[in-house]
């Protein structure tokens, strides 16, 4: 671990930050190519009903949800002295990780014939997502080492942002992928949109293994951490004692209920194109603006606190959603109208820019909060409070992925949608009601959510004049840390 404490000092060479963003890209690759549109569409093609898929869901959100309570602990141990605390992580999880994502679409076809028990392939759904997601958790950890690169706060900040860029481009990547590979299901080297999925996964996944093995060789920490062992325990409870990352909990558990407007991606395809795999389309142009917006908002940080950014993200994207379903439901009554289609996907990019200020900011949030709980309890405590803020959006995203399927299909009372499913592959034709309402949580489920996480960070006071007093106490505890180091490594 590099031990250069400078506050003000460039640090990250090319080569290392090349390497940082090389390993961003292909590991979001290796992530993400298991969205989660991608993955319900893959179980609906095994035949699974909706209400199964929602079964699916929810057990495997519950154990994941649970899961990372105990994985923090480990990943905020107290590293031995000298060493890094998250590359050694990334290292050990690359290669299991890049399996378990292949194993998502692979489906042993034992358990597709009709005389083997369902639940048998419940309980293979189930495990294998759960066993991806543990590997994810560890293998995420990379994106921390941004938070500790440099302890050059505007060095830091600068990471930050553009392993964001990388994130989101690699983060759809997968997209384009799953396009061209689909290409090879006409001459019959692929056959079907399993095949599709299956193939671009294990792409994915050598790509991605290997990308984390070797960046992991030319990336550095920079911060000193304390290798006097600590009560895990004790850490949650100083995350929960302060008041930042409370609102910042409050903040994503608000944000994350518009993954009802994700899960709706390849139906409002179906409904505005006629074709369900074909929310490629729609999805390019909002990842497009995304990277967009975070470029935008690094701009912007040069004038403005991440705190008014990310209020200002909130009122365009209520607007930007507004515009959106006002176009589309003006192309729902004239499908015809190729002028209205072009202006509905234009409105999806600018949609995009405002997930730039919600996907980058919360991140330089979390690295000034870890500031302010190294300030006062001299511990780093990166996992603990990267799982405290996450239990809101992993609990409101939970509900979303839940609902999502009962709320389009199934017996259930809470089916209001009434989507009709495809039979044979074969898109079946929807109400003008169930068009719309799919288009309205498609759009206005982002917009609204958006704007309400934006409340609880009113009262967000870690920026300016205390933002600075933070850093300025924690480098002087991260110099004293050090020549105590070096003292006693001297005294052996």
């Amino acid at each position: 671990m590099a031990k250069n404490l400078n506050g003000e000092k460039k640090l990250v060479s090319n080569v290392e930050f090349s390497g940082y963003m090389l390993m961003t890209f292909f590991v979001s690759n290796l992530v993400n190519v298991i969205g989660n549109s991608t993955r319900q569409k893959y179980l609906a093609n095994l035949g699974i009903d909706g209400e199964t898929v929602a079964l699916i869901n929810t057990i495997c959100n519950v154990i994941s949800l649970v899961l990372p309570f105990f994985f923090a602990m480990i990943v905020d141990r107290a590293p031995k002295p000298g060493k890094s605390k998250f590359i050694p992580l990334v290292t050990l999880t690359a290669v299991p990780t890049a399996v378990f994502s292949v194993l998502m679409f692979y489906t042993p076809a034992r358990l597709l014939e009709s005389d083997v028990p369902f639940v048998l392939m419940i309980t293979y759904q189930c495990v294998v997502t759960v066993l991806f997601n543990s590997a994810v958790f560890f293998a995420n950890t990379y994106e921390k080492i941004a938070m500790v690169i440099s302890p050059n706060h505007a060095e830091r900040d600068s990471v930050l942002s553009y392993r964001a860029i990388c994130s989101a481009v690699g983060s759809a990547a997968p997209l384009l992928w799953i396009m061209l590979l689909g290409l090879l299901k006409k001459p019959g080297l692929l056959k079907g949109d399993n095949a599709v999925y299956l193939a671009t996964s294990v792409f994915c996944a050598v790509l991605g293994a290997a990308a984390m093995l070797l960046s992991a060789r030319v990336v550095k920490e920079r911060v000193p951490y304390s290798s006097k062992p600590v009560n895990p325990l004790k850490g949650y409870a100083d995350v929960l004692k302060n008041p930042y990352a409370l609102l910042l909990l409050l903040s994503e558990f608000l944000k994350n209920f518009r993954s009802i407007s994700s899960y709706m991606s390849p139906f409002i395809a179906a409904v505005l194109l006629g074709d369900s795999t074909k929310y490629l389309v729609l999805g390019l142009p909002t990842a497009l603006g995304t990277m967009t917006g975070m470029l935008v908002v690094k701009t912007l940080l040069k004038k403005m606190t991440s705190k008014t950014i990310y209020m200002c993200s909130g009122v365009y994207s209520i607007a930007a959603n507004i515009a959106a379903f006002g176009v589309g439901m003006r192309f729902l009554r004239n499908p015809g109208n190729m002028g209205l289609q072009v202006v509905f996907i234009a409105l999806l990019y600018l949609i995009g820019l405002q997930f730039g200020a919600s996907n980058l900011l919360p991140q330089m949030f979390k690295a000034d909060i870890l500031e302010d709980l190294e300030m006062k309890t001299h511990k780093r405590l990166e996992a603990s409070l990267d799982f405290v803020t996450s239990m809101g959006s992993s609990v409101s995203g939970l509900v979303a992925n839940a609902l999502g399927p009962i709320f389009l299909f199934g017996a259930s009372a809470l089916n209001f949608i009434h989507y009709v499913q495809p039979v044979n592959h074969i898109e079946q034709p929807q109400t003008e009601r169930t068009k719309i309402l799919i288009l309205l949580l498609y759009t206005m489920g982002q917009g609204v959510f958006m704007l309400l996480c934006n409340v609880p960070l009113l009262f967000y006071k870690l920026t300016g004049a205390r933002k600075r007093q933070v850093h300025n106490e924690v480098l002087a505890y991260r110099a004293q840390l050090e020549t105590q180091s070096v003292t006693a490594q001297t005294r052996v």
